[in-house]
């Protein structure tokens, strides 16, 4: 009787979050069309939680889960102390459909990783054999730079510098279609990088030092001419990444 009663407590509690995160989506959907169309315009102020949560018919908690999600997506930067502005978007920006999707389903921000795994470890042994001093000096200096942000305890930038170490591996392979396939995943990347430090790591110092160390590890295989190491520095990085998301129960 009392696993009955467990089930059936269980069954609400998934219906409750069932409906909420249906809300949530359609808040989402509703402030995005308003974004497209251009009744909330580049640069504008929304109005605040409170009189937009009551303006739509919907809780202040709800509100800021769909503000979360729309921040992730990119297309709204909420500044504390000053309000939640529209940000400055081009027509390349609406690829929200499908990030919102690849950053805040699990299996599917698992699938994501997994294609990054495959590309970006060839994209690394490929700047090993390839790179020319000049590109490698590029990965070094971002390098650095990820590294001050550790020691500033600047996540935003460091998180700035995460991708921006990526393009470089990328653009140090010397092949354009690889190079362009890695800018097409770097918004993407973005995102789930912050999905995983702002929403699944406890410790995001520790992870700041353990990615950069990761990173290290694929700069100094492609600096010494190590294709495999570089390929296998790079699958390990993005395994320990896929590793976190999935143990995780937040994401």
């Amino acid at each position: 009787m009392r696993e009955k009663q467990i089930g059936h407590r269980n069954y609400l509690r998934d219906l409750v979050m069932l409906k909420q995160t249906s809300l949530i989506d359609q808040i989402v959907t509703e402030i995005e069309e308003k974004i497209r169309s251009g009744q909330f315009k580049n640069g504008d102020m929304l109005a605040s939680q409170d009189e937009l949560a009551k303006t739509m018919g919907v809780s202040r908690a709800s509100l800021r889960e769909a503000f979360n999600r729309l921040q992730l997506m990119g297309l709204i930067k909420i500044k504390q102390g000053r309000g939640t502005f529209v940000r400055e978007l081009t027509s390349g920006d609406f690829m929200s459909s499908l990030s919102s999707f690849l950053i805040l389903n699990k299996e599917s921000a698992i699938e994501l990783l997994e294609a990054r795994l495959e590309i970006e470890s060839s994209v690394a042994k490929m700047a090993a054999e390839k790179g020319n001093k000049e590109k490698i000096l590029k990965i070094e200096k971002i390098l650095t730079r990820m590294g001050k942000a550790i020691k500033s305890d600047d996540l935003e930038k460091f998180i700035e510098r995460d991708v921006q170490f990526h393009v470089a591996v990328a653009e140090s392979c010397d092949n354009a279609i690889m190079i362009k396939i890695v800018g097409i995943l770097r918004r993407l990347m973005k995102q789930l990088i912050e999905r995983v430090f702002y929403d699944v790591v406890v410790d995001q110092h520790e992870l700041m030092r353990a990615t950069y160390h990761f990173h290290e590890r694929v700069y100094d295989a492609i600096l010494n001419r190590d294709p495999e190491g570089a390929k296998r520095a790079m699958q390990q990085h993005l395994d320990n990444v896929m590793e976190r998301i999935m143990s995780s129960d937040k994401f």
